[in-house]
């Protein structure tokens, strides 16, 4: 046998060895994308997606609120009103109402929290691990409004103070949520993107 020959033969195996190594690292890096894809496909679908939701609606809420509440201190707090009984009906009348329509928006935030709390306990499993602490907290402060709130505050104001307050939905976890729905989204269309407009 030549040594020519045995080159020869060493080369054709060398460079078959290379291609067959290098389609099992496209196959592998293939494989992992697709399991990336499907998980980050199942927390959109199942957590995060419908959390993104519910907690948009509940930030435009909290806005709409607090507009209410501005109107409100402009029209009945900063105006002197005339003390005739006729004018002071009307006023309170208008007050309620307006009092009252802010809380039905007030309300609608705690329909939306029951439906946060039933997409976290069937997704808990899909929950970053950087998450569960805003979570839970979240948890905690509607546990706390199903027991301490109804209608009117139950504890007595000086253990409601010592306690601490309890938040509708704290910024933060609106936040949160926000950022993990939009980043798990860009990766999920990065990772479906064609490889040939992938860089590098």
């Amino acid at each position: 046998m030549t040594t020519e020959f045995v080159q020869y033969i060493m080369s054709f195996i060398g460079g078959g060895f290379a291609v067959a190594v290098g389609n099992w690292v496209n196959s592998a890096v293939a494989a992992r994308k697709q399991r990336e894809g499907d998980y980050l496909k199942s927390q959109l679908q199942s957590l995060y997606g419908p959390l993104f939701f519910f907690t948009q609606q509940n930030e435009n809420l909290f806005a709409l609120c607090r507009k209410f509440n501005d109107a409100y201190t402009t029209e009945f707090v900063a105006q002197s009103w005339s003390e005739d009984s006729h004018t002071q009906a009307s006023v309170q009348k208008d007050s309620a109402t307006t009092i009252e329509i802010s809380n039905q928006y007030i309300r609608r935030v705690v329909e939306n929290n029951e439906r946060v709390m039933d997409v976290l306990e069937k997704g808990w499993h899909f929950i970053d691990a950087d998450d569960i602490k805003e979570f839970a907290n979240f948890q905690v402060d509607f546990t706390r409004l199903k027991v301490e709130v109804d209608g009117t505050l139950k504890p007595p104001n000086a253990i409601y103070k010592a306690v601490g307050n309890i938040s509708y939905m704290s910024p933060s976890m609106i936040e949160r949520v926000k950022l993990k729905a939009q980043e798990k989204e860009a990766r999920l269309r990065e990772l479906m993107r064609p490889w040939w407009q992938c860089d590098g």
